[in-house]
This record gives C-alpha cells, sequence and structure tokens, in this order.
C-alpha cells in the first residue's frame, strides 16, 4: 500500500517533470500531488479489488479519475488559456477537446495503470488482497477530497477562469457514468497463467514507442498542428485503440511477468526523457540535473524489480 502511496505521485507527475525540483518549494503543490495521487490511485486500486474488475474496469475508473483532476480540480479540460497563460490547441464549445483526451490518456497510463501494475509485479503475494480497512478507507477517502479541494484552491489561485455550472454538472455526470461502467466491468475466470519471457526487450521498445507518441501528442495540444483538432483527436483516440488491442493480444497469448513489467519501464522511460526535454528548455540547471536522476532512477527502479521478480519466480 505504501509503495504505491508513493509511486503513483511520483510516476504521474515527478517522473515526467510535471512537478520539478524547482516546485518543492510549493507546500499547497506538493501537499496536492501527495494526497490526490497518492489516496486517489490507492483508492482505485482498491475499489478495483473488492469489485473484482478487469483491466477495462481500471481504465474506465483512471479515466473519471482524469476527469476529476483535470476537469474539477485543476479546471485545464475548460480553461481556454490552460494553467499558466499558455494557448491551448483544440478548442470548441468551451471544451478543450483535444487536450482533453490527451491528459486523461496520460492519467490512465502513467498516473493509474503504471503505478498499480508495477507494485503488482514487485509485491505479487498481496496483489489480489484487499489492503485498506473501513477506517483506512475513510482516511484515503478525506485524503483524497483534501487533495481535489487543494487543487481547486490552486486552480484559482493561478487564474481567473471559473468553471460553469453545467460544466461542473457534466464532469460529475460523466464520472458517474464511468464509475457506473467500471462497476460493470468484472473479470472472469481465473486470470491468465503467466508464460515465459519471451521479448523483454521487444516489450521495452514498444512501451517506449507507445509512451513517447503520447507524449508527443501533448506537445501537439498547446504549439497545434495543420490539421483539424478533430483529426488530431481522432489519430490519438484510434492510437491508443491500436495499443490497446496489442496488449489485449499478448495478455491473451499468456504475456510473462517479466515482459509486464519491460512495458511499463519503457513506457516510463519515455516519460522521464520527455520530462528531461522539457526542464531543458525551461533552462533551469538544477531542474536538469534533477531530472537526470529521476531517468537514473527509472533505470534502477527497473534493474531492481526485475531481479526480486526473478528471485521469486
Amino acid at each position: 500500500m505504501l509503495a504505491l502511496f508513493a509511486l503513483a505521485p511520483l510516476m504521474g507527475e515527478v517522473v515526467g517533470a510535471a512537478l520539478r525540483l524547482s516546485n518543492f518549494v510549493e507546500p499547497l503543490r506538493v501537499a496536492a500531488i501527495v494526497c490526490f495521487y497518492g489516496a486517489g490511485v490507492v483508492l482505485l486500486r482498491e475499489i478495483a479489488q473488492r469489485l473484482r474488475l478487469s483491466g477495462w474496469g481500471i481504465v474506465l475508473l483512471g479515466l473519471a479519475f482524469a476527469l476529476v483532476e483535470e476537469g474539477l480540480g485543476l479546471q485545464t479540460i475548460f480553461n481556454p488559456v490552460g494553467m499558466d497563460g499558455e494557448s491551448v490547441h483544440g478548442r470548441a464549445l468551451g471544451v478543450n477537446w483535444f487536450w482533453g483526451v490527451v491528459v486523461s490518456g496520460y492519467h490512465v497510463v502513467w498516473s493509474v495503470l503504471i503505478p498499480i501494475a508495477v507494485v503488482h509485479l514487485v509485491f505479487a503475494r498481496r496483489s489480489r488482497a484487499a489492503w485498506l480497512s473501513r477506517p483506512a478507507l475513510l482516511l484515503f477517502g478525506i485524503l483524497f477530497a483534501v487533495g481535489t479541494a487543494l487543487f481547486v484552491l490552486i486552480s484559482h489561485l493561478r487564474s481567473d477562469f471559473r468553471l460553469l455550472p453545467v460544466q461542473v454538472v457534466a464532469v460529475l455526470a460523466a464520472v458517474a457514468l464511468l464509475v457506473w461502467a467500471a462497476s460493470r466491468c468484472t473479470a472472469r475466470g481465473r486470470p491468465p497463467v503467466p508464460g515465459r519471457p519471451t521479448r523483454p526487450v521487444l516489450s521495452t521498445l514498444v512501451g517506449f514507442a507507445a509512451g513517447a507518441v503520447w507524449l508527443l501528442l501533448y506537445l501537439v495540444a498547446f504549439i497545434g498542428g495543420g490539421a483539424s483538432f478533430v483529426w488530431w483527436t481522432l489519430a490519438a483516440t484510434l492510437f491508443a485503440t491500436a495499443v490497446a488491442a496489442l496488449l489485449g493480444r499478448w495478455e491473451r497469448r499468456g504475456w510473462a511477468t517479466q515482459d509486464r513489467l519491460a512495458m511499463c519501464f519503457g513506457a516510463a522511460l519515455a516519460a522521464a526523457l520527455f520530462g528531461l526535454l522539457l526542464v531543458s528548455l525551461a533552462d533551469r540547471a538544477e531542474d536538469v540535473v534533477f531530472q537526470v536522476i529521476m531517468i537514473g532512477g527509472v533505470v534502477a527502479g527497473y534493474a531492481w524489480g526485475r531481479r526480486r521478480i526473478s528471485v521469486a519466480g
């Protein structure tokens, strides 16, 4: 539980340089991220475990998680100038559609799926057990609510934008629908038996390539592109569908534990290198050094996790 509580904000914000070393002097921001990501992802995992949800159920809960943060908390899905005054490409009817798709996909993968998958792979013996008692559920629920409230406060302090009542209702309705749909995605039968590790290098490359493409789409949301945002949004959706189909095929054929970890490593490495690009453009030496340390941490963490899995299995 503690590993997931720490890994979720680390992977969701620090590795990709959304939270940089220079930002650690902002205690409100750090507290919001720790409460929202740490408690939120642990709660999400607990709900999925207790309801015996399939992978698609976790994906849908991850989308709900993303909408709460970017729709209600930071409000970037609706704010026409983002959080720092930058224009957002692909806006229509008061919604940043392309950004909404890209940032939601980011949170589903890097904030939710990768942390849960890594913790389950490394601590496999406890991966199918419920972790939280009722008092702990209440505590984590409170922390998640505090994180959401802090995000709202940060949004109000950094921008003059305010959500319209209809936008709040729309997000809440979408979150409720996603949670309901997730509850219908229960796992059937026994979990597939992992196969023998045959393609860890390939899994790493696929994870890295898929992650790099998605993170480049993140840049398109701010710098724009020659094509209409409708085509960009459609392309991003089709790309995500294709990657999900590939992973589903590997899952059905018996996906080895080492290959799963390698896929997570590839995507995490893509995020870390993307973060290095961002901090290099900002030209702050301390952030660049810290990001290089993060890249080393991702590599070292993968090596440790792979060794632990090999010893256990």
